[in-house]
């Protein structure tokens, strides 16, 4: 259990470490799920965690592909972390109509 809930963390992690980068993606939104695979990847590495033998499931091939693919699932929680975040972050404009809230301001007449 302490391997999930580190794995949620160090995803949340690389999710802010990606939003510091934004502004150097902003016309290329392609850029982002690639930065938090390749963040998710190289904190793998850093941290030499391998989530296989935290499971106790030991019969990979070798060590450095259990750190690989753990570090490409940590870069899919940040993704998964990046989509949870925009929906809430859309509620707002699907709870508070804006075409609702215009019909109801003082609208000038034009014609």
């Amino acid at each position: 259990m302490h391997f999930f809930g580190l794995v949620l963390l160090f995803g949340l992690g690389i999710y802010a470490l990606s939003l510091l980068g934004q502004r150097a993606y902003t016309k290329t939104r392609e850029f982002k799920p690639l930065t938090q695979l390749v963040l998710g990847v190289a904190l793998a590495w850093i941290a030499n965690l391998n989530l296989w033998t935290g499971f106790s499931v030991g019969q990979l091939r070798a060590d450095w592909i259990g750190v690989t693919i753990t570090g490409l699932a940590l870069g899919g929680i940040a993704f998964f972390f990046d989509a949870v975040i925009g929906l809430f972050a859309g509620l707002d404009r699907k709870i508070e109509d804006q075409a609702t809230q215009l019909e109801h301001s003082d609208l000038k007449r034009v014609a």
